[in-house]
């Protein structure tokens, strides 16, 4: 599978190289010469997002302001955003009625149930002198006529806040979720878009707390919060330091909580108007709270990214992964620290990456990510080596609504930490969705939807209730939409 998004990366990589042509050598050396000669340009101005740009652009690029996200930054590249230099919010609100193969994620064999599903949630978008806020919330619950099955919150947030300065941007940037199962491939609203998988904060890996194995019907709490520091030392270069803390805790089971501190710096350089490179050191600190043991690591890449306003933008990042496993570091006691043991360390080379690609032609829109390296290991696994790849398509079917395809799959192997009931235990999980949607007016549709979870294991593992080496659900969902038209203030 991952060969096959790298595959296709390259291919599209190409394919838009004709219409991201560069300029000629004598007008990129003119504008260098010019932009040399001033001020370093803010992170809202590109080096390269000159008045020529727009005259050779067609009608749509035209309305996109070129991305200037950081390469080692918290946040994914982007296509760039649409400008409105105007305030608005946007009310929305969403039923959803499903039926559901497998309502308590057992392992074990389970009868069909349904569920309701009730959300209102607003986005709002604040510019204000050098600030750029936007802000998503959606909330609500889920109620299901299965029995045992215990009815489920959703409270989902989104923040970003961008503050430009002379030569610096200072961005804000906290994602936060309390969902009734795990956040990757959420299959119980439809195929409903939420904040956790992009929103207004729209966090990169490393940045959040990665949940990537089904944990059965049950409420938990992911936070990240980060902060980051971009400084500009030429109209070309720059250097970013961000920092932050991430938190997943469980309610009401046996799962392990667990909490990440996030430190990153690096350094990017625009090669071109449409490509950068970078280098970035990344540490983080793994804590768990019930466990007697935590895990360093400290992660060097080198980054290239290419950016097509409006059509495509493309980044990769690899390079070395140490990680350092401390046995017995917090003291003993807890589940798996093992009460009374002398506190031991182990070193570990792994290798890591990350990469992203959007492409947008005309009303469709492509989506492929992977990330490989350490993790918290969801809850269940005292700190995981974790693969996930993702992948979707839309279609803007109106201004506000879009149907398409979505698929994923995780690998989490646990690490040759000193815990005995998940030492050499690996998940493999996939999951798939359809979602069609029908617009009825510009602000109302139904949308009609397929999800598909799958996990299996090459040892028993306990979910919910039961316990088993596979657990599958289906979910087939209808759902009424109301989103209203931005209102300016």
């Amino acid at each position: 599978m991952v060969s096959c998004f790298a595959g296709l990366a390259c291919a599209i990589v190409l394919f838009s190289a004709p219409v991201a042509k560069c300029q000629d050598s004598s007008t990129a050396a003119d504008q260098n010469s010019q932009s040399q000669a001033g001020q370093p340009i803010p992170a809202y101005h590109s080096p390269y997002a000159t008045g020529s740009d727009d005259q050779n652009a067609d009608a749509s690029s035209q309305t996109v302001q070129p991305d200037t996200r950081p390469l080692t930054g918290a946040q994914y590249i982007s296509m760039g955003n649409v400008t409105n230099q105007r305030s608005y919010w946007q009310p929305r609100v969403d039923v959803t009625g499903s039926a559901d193969s497998n309502p308590q994620e057992s392992a074990s064999n389970s009868s069909w149930g349904s569920w309701i599903s009730f959300l209102a949630g607003v986005d709002i978008h604040r510019t204000s002198g050098t600030s750029q806020m936007m802000l998503t919330y959606t909330g609500g619950g889920m109620y299901s006529n299965a029995s045992n099955v215990p009815n489920g919150t959703i409270q989902e947030l989104g923040f970003s806040d961008n503050i430009t300065f002379r030569r610096s941007v200072l961005s804000v940037f906290d994602q936060l979720s309390y969902l009734p199962q795990a956040s990757l491939g959420f299959g119980g609203l439809g195929g409903l878009p939420l904040t956790g998988s992009g929103g207004s904060a729209g966090l990169g890996p490393g940045f959040t707390t990665g949940q990537s194995i089904l944990t059965g019907q049950g409420q938990n709490l992911a936070n990240s919060s980060i902060a980051q520091l971009e400084t500009f030392l030429t109209p070309r270069s720059s250097i970013t330091m961000t920092g932050g803390y991430s938190l997943l805790h469980f309610f009401g089971n046996t799962l392990v909580d667990s909490g990440d501190i996030i430190f990153q710096g690096g350094y990017n350089y625009q090669l071109t108007r449409h490509d950068t490179i970078a280098a970035s050191y990344n540490f983080s600190d793994f804590r768990y709270s019930s466990l007697g043991q935590s895990i360093y690591t400290h992660t060097m890449q080198g980054s290239y990214g290419r950016r097509v306003s409006g059509r495509l933008a493309f980044q990769i990042a690899a390079g070395p992964e140490v990680a350092i496993f401390n046995q017995g570091a917090l003291g003993s006691g807890g589940t798996g620290g093992g009460s009374g043991a002398s506190n031991s360390s182990s070193t570990h080379l792994y290798w890591s990456l990350n990469s992203a690609l959007n492409y947008q032609y005309q009303r469709d829109a492509l989506g492929l990510n992977y990330s490989h390296g350490v993790g918290a290991g969801s809850g269940v696994l005292a700190g995981a080596l974790t693969d996930t790849a993702t992948g979707s398509w839309t279609r803007q079917m109106s201004r506000t609504f879009s149907s398409g395809l979505s698929a994923g799959y995780s690998r989490n192997s646990a690490l040759p930490i000193a815990i005995a009931q998940t030492f050499g235990q690996n998940y493999d999980y996939w999951f798939a969705g359809a979602s069609f949607v029908h617009p009825l007016s510009e602000t109302v549709a139904l949308n009609f939807s397929y999800q598909m979870q799958y996990q299996t294991s090459n040892q028993t593992f306990q979910i919910g209730n039961s316990s088993g080496t596979s657990v599958i659900r289906h979910v087939i969902s209808v759902s009424f939409s109301w989103h209203q038209r931005p209102l300016v203030f």
